[in-house]
């Protein structure tokens, strides 16, 4: 089985960091998935995060939506490029709670890469239509709405490491949302 990814994962050193163990990296292949559109459309917040508190360079707490990446279907003549990682079952054990913003559906029939097998199976973290609406509602209440750097800058080093750099800017819908200095806490009280 394998997980089409489109963020910071399409770098094999973030999967194994991410993952806490080696991947077979002979098998991690760059791909196109067509027919999606990847955008900054995730909402990421006390909501949707409890245990994490995002904190201003004066160390006061950012009381707003931070936009992560997301995917969706569009159709003919779009185009989302990625990677494609082998992954276990235990593997995904692992990230479905982490990815609790996102739906894993299949994708086999819309990702392609060279030397795909055909028995291949492929899938994808999509995000949940209530998580977008959330970036959007924020947006229209005038509450902040931000991209945080540290992610922002993650993403393109990712595909800096691959190559693949102005294909991620060609192939996302750009955004108008401010890119923000956000400094992560995590309450170790919580365990996910």
């Amino acid at each position: 089985m394998y997980l089409f990814v489109y963020g910071i994962l399409v770098s094999p050193d973030q999967v194994e960091s991410t993952l806490k163990h080696p991947i077979d990296r002979e098998k991690m292949s760059y791909a196109v998935l067509s027919g999606w559109e990847r955008a900054w459309n995730v909402a990421s917040d006390k909501v949707s995060h409890p245990e994490r508190t995002f904190l201003l360079p004066d160390g006061s707490e950012f009381d707003g939506v931070t936009a992560a990446l997301g995917i969706g279907q569009r159709g003919d003549g779009w185009n989302c490029d990625g990677a494609v990682v082998p992954v276990s079952d235990a593997d995904l054990g692992f990230l479905d709670p982490r990815e609790r913003s996102y739906d894993r559906v299949d994708v086999t029939r819309s990702v392609d890469w060279a030397g795909k097998p055909g028995d291949a199976v492929v899938q994808a973290y999509v995000p949940r239509q209530d998580v977008c609406r959330r970036v959007e509602d924020a947006v229209a209440d005038g509450r902040p709405v931000c991209r945080r750097k540290a992610y922002v800058e993650a993403v393109h080093a990712a595909f800096a490491h691959i190559g693949r750099l102005e294909s991620f800017d060609r192939l996302t819908r750009p955004s108008s949302l401010p890119v923000r200095e956000l400094r992560s806490v995590i309450d170790p009280a919580y365990s996910t």
